[in-house]
């Protein structure tokens, strides 16, 4: 399970960020964490991920870190079950911001990328998530971004008589045509 300031007992990990400890891990401090421009509140987490598993997560209360930098310990596939799909030397972390006032997950983006490596000790800048998302936010559209939060005009629909994968949806006359 995540940590909680030492104490995982006080508080409730967010359920997007439940992970399995591991033998191999790799620590990712952060000098700043923010969203839209403004540092993350001190019941908002930072969750790690290699591909879609999360390997690490944290509640980012900067009191509790020393100098006000934080880490995340971000784990590795140790060859047990329980760490199938997580960190090998060479991948790529990702991470993510728990905004836990308006409870929803956003993707961040570190300002450097290290991949990971066993012991790997990282030091990163920054790491910032944006909570306006830009995309079509119309349903019915091919391209609808259930994600988006400011629709930006993208919206594709689909022909007449079409579906968005191209498939004919209305009857086909004696030479096949839709």
């Amino acid at each position: 399970c995540g940590e909680c300031g030492g104490d995982n007992t006080t508080c409730d990990i967010p359920d997007l960020f439940q992970f399995n400890q591991s033998t191999q891990q790799a620590a990712y401090f952060f000098t700043s964490v923010t969203i839209d421009e403004q540092t993350v509140a001190s019941n908002d987490w930072v969750g790690a991920y290699c591909g879609n598993s999360c390997v690490g997560a944290e509640l980012w209360d900067i009191s509790q870190c020393g100098g006000g930098v934080c880490e995340i310990i971000v784990m590795g596939d140790d060859g047990n079950e329980y760490s199938d799909g997580y960190c090998n030397s060479g991948d790529t972390v990702t991470f993510k911001i728990y905004d836990a006032s308006e409870n929803i997950y956003l993707d961040a983006y570190a300002s450097e990328n290290h991949p990971w490596l066993n012991n790997g000790f990282n030091l990163i800048d920054s790491l910032n998530a944006n909570s306006i998302i830009l995309g079509c936010m119309d349903e019915t559209a091919c391209n609808y971004n259930n994600n988006a939060t400011e629709d930006d005009g993208s919206c594709e629909y689909a022909q007449e008589n079409y579906d968005c994968d191209g498939n004919c949806t209305a009857s086909e006359d004696c030479n096949g045509d839709c």
